[in-house]
């Protein structure tokens, strides 16, 4: 079992690196695939699902409405990402305070240890939220005659927060898409690898890597 999910998983990260020329047009997605066109002006449509959403989500949604759904997706597959990686990271090395055992569990022990460490990653994620509510979004005062809740203004691509100290963002908009699907890709491989190894810690109370080559008492 775990066999297959590694290689559905290793296929899964070669879609998220498809190289420039692979990464297929609308019209070759629309020919290949059994889902509709993209209706919309957002990223993230391969081959060969091409515009995926079976269950018709997105029928009858403005453009506005899909944008912050995106939006929560970004940040959902960033979470995730980094999550994947301190979780696993976590097993995989020593403690340098102590903490041991699967990694779901290590919050719970950090408490007695460093009890400030919750309210502190609260602070951050509120400062990082109310940044972006105070940058990115609608503000009130143009809203509150329009009896609806703020959304990203119109001028705001989702996710985009204006970070990229590395400058590793390319000026092209054909190499804009590539990177922002390869982001979108792996943001959801992350989604459906951290839900399981959650989901799999907490059934057996086992550290995930327990399963594959660590050896566990």
């Amino acid at each position: 079992m775990f066999q297959v999910v590694t290689l559905f998983a290793t296929l899964s990260i070669a879609a998220a690196f498809t190289s420039t020329g692979r990464v297929a047009t609308r019209q070759t997605l629309k020919m290949s695939s059994v889902f509709p066109e993209n209706p919309t002006d957002l990223v993230g449509d391969l081959a060969p699902t091409g515009y995926f959403d079976p269950l018709g989500l997105s029928v009858g949604k403005d453009a506005a409405t899909l944008k912050q759904w995106r939006e929560a997706e970004i940040k959902h597959g960033r979470v995730c990402m980094l999550a994947s990686v301190g979780l696993l990271t976590q097993e995989l090395l020593k403690n340098p305070i102590g903490i041991d055992g699967p990694a779901i569990k290590h919050l719970d022990l950090l408490d007695d240890k460093f009890p400030e460490f919750g309210e502190l990653f609260i602070l951050l994620c509120a400062f990082i939220e109310g940044w972006s509510i105070v940058n990115k979004w609608e503000p009130r005062s143009e809203t509150r005659n329009l009896k609806r809740a703020a959304r990203l203004r119109a001028d705001v691509e989702a996710g985009d927060l204006g970070w990229d100290p590395l400058g590793w963002y390319p000026s092209d908009p054909t190499e804009q898409a590539i990177i922002k699907t390869k982001e979108l890709q792996n943001g959801r491989l992350a989604m459906l690898g951290v839900a399981g190894i959650v989901a799999q810690e907490l059934i057996d109370g086992k550290e995930i890597l327990c399963h594959f080559q660590k050896v566990c008492a």
